[in-house]
Formats: C-alpha cells, sequence, structure tokens
C-alpha cells in the first residue's frame, strides 16, 4: 500500500495558498529552493517563511551572501513591518552577512571559487551548530556558484553543502537566481524546487508561481498568481493566463 506524503511531518511556509500546492508545506529538515529573476518575490517569500516559523515559536537564521544584512532588515521593516532587529534582540532571529569583513570570506578574484565554497559549507555547519534554528534561509546562493567553472565540481559542492544542512534537521529555503543556468545544478539536488516568474500579459506585469518538484510529496500542476501586498506575499487561486 503507498505511503501517503502528508504522515511525515511539515514545516508550514507562511505562505497563503502555497501549502495547498505541495500537499501541507515542506517536509521538515529538507533543502527547498526558490528560483525566479530580478523582481519576483524570492526574497519576500523567503523572509516570510522565516517570520512565519518565528511568529510559531521557530527559531531562525538568515544567511545573506550578496545583500548586506542590514538592507534586508530595512526592506523587510518598511515593506511588510517584519522587525528583523527586534527578533535578533530577542533571540528568536540570527543573520549572518557574509559579506562582513570579520568572516574573511568576501567575494574576490584573488579566492579560488572552490576553496570559498568549501568554507562557507564550513561557515554554514558551524552556525547551524551554534544557532539551532528550526528554519534557514540562505539568500542568492547562485552568487557563490557562478565562478565554478567544472559542472561535475558545482554538482559535489552543491551536495556537500546541501548534506550538511539535511544533517542539522533544519527545514531551508534558498533563493537562486537564473544567471547562467547555474541554478539548474542547485534545484537537481534539492529536496523541493519553486519557480517565481514575473511576466507582461496585455498592458500588466503579473507575477507568478508554480511548483517543479517536491520530493515524497503530491504537487499542483498549476501555475498561480502570486500577489504581494503590505501584509506579505499570497497565491492566488486564479491563472495568469486568461
Amino acid at each position: 500500500m503507498a505511503v501517503k506524503s502528508n504522515i511525515f511531518p511539515r514545516a508550514k511556509s507562511g505562505i497563503p495558498g502555497f501549502d495547498e500546492l505541495v500537499d501541507g508545506g515542506f517536509h521538515k529538515g529538507t533543502v527547498n529552493t526558490i528560483t525566479g529573476s530580478s523582481g519576483t518575490g524570492k526574497t519576500v517569500f523567503a523572509s516570510q517563511f522565516i517570520s512565519y516559523g518565528i511568529k510559531n515559536g521557530e527559531k531562525g537564521m538568515i544567511i545573506t551572501p550578496s545583500e548586506s544584512a542590514e538592507y534586508l532588515r530595512r526592506e523587510m521593516m518598511s515593506s511588510f513591518g517584519w522587525d528583523f532587529s527586534q527578533l535578533e534582540k530577542e533571540g528568536m532571529l540570527s543573520i549572518v552577512d557574509v559579506t562582513d569583513p570579520v568572516l574573511r570570506l568576501q567575494k574576490s578574484i584573488d579566492v579560488d571559487p572552490v576553496e570559498f565554497l568549501i568554507n562557507f559549507r564550513k561557515l554554514v555547519e558551524r552556525k547551524l551548530s551554534e544557532v539551532k534554528p528550526s528554519r534557514l534561509f540562505i539568500d542568492d546562493l547562485t552568487a557563490f556558484f557562478m565562478a565554478v567553472e567544472a559542472p561535475f565540481k558545482v554538482r559535489s559542492l552543491t551536495d556537500d553543502l546541501f548534506g550538511c544542512i539535511r544533517t542539522s534537521g533544519v527545514t531551508t529555503v534558498i533563493t537562486l537566481g537564473t544567471a547562467f543556468a547555474t541554478n539548474q545544478f542547485l534545484e537537481y539536488g534539492a529536496d523541493s524546487a519553486t519557480m517565481l516568474m514575473r511576466e507582461k500579459i496585455g498592458n500588466t506585469l503579473i507575477r507568478s508561481i508554480f511548483i517543479m518538484k517536491m520530493r515524497g510529496s503530491k504537487i499542483a500542476n498549476s501555475i498561480r498568481v502570486l500577489d504581494i501586498s503590505d501584509e506579505g506575499m499570497a497565491v492566488s487561486s486564479l491563472s495568469p493566463y486568461p
């Protein structure tokens, strides 16, 4: 007899309308990618995932490789009222800015990209051990992998990083850009892959979302409109297409 996917523990996304597309939310302890071009809402999705978890007593951690931590704090507070600075003071949120010189992980033409990624994995492993979050958000991971030329090396480094994250038991959302198709290697190694789009339909720019895959789960095979308001992001029951 087939095992029903909903018997496994789920982490609700906090995105209204999303969990029904994936049979109840992300599987706990998994790595989940959110892919899209600039302006599609990737950072909002992942930040809302973290904020929702904290409201329900789950400690969160955010790692920001390409955007400064201070920018993220300001943007989420001014746009949605999510006070990440206060949550940090309360010990419910930890934000790690990889561009911080103290971490000695700055992107540089003098640093071998493979060595950089190995050091990044070690940093993630150490922070997960120290903070012990329930939810993790890594912002724009493709920024790291673009400089690695050999595809087999990208796959190996991805497997190492994702394996380290899964071992910790944290439920993870990783945002990916679409530059140079690096995202495809990362999506392949992830437990689920969600795609965000923004396109011109008639005279209107519309954001949309669809689930490309989720291991061990039934998924909806439909493209839905994605709305962003002052309250955050929500998945509509509507299709973007007439």
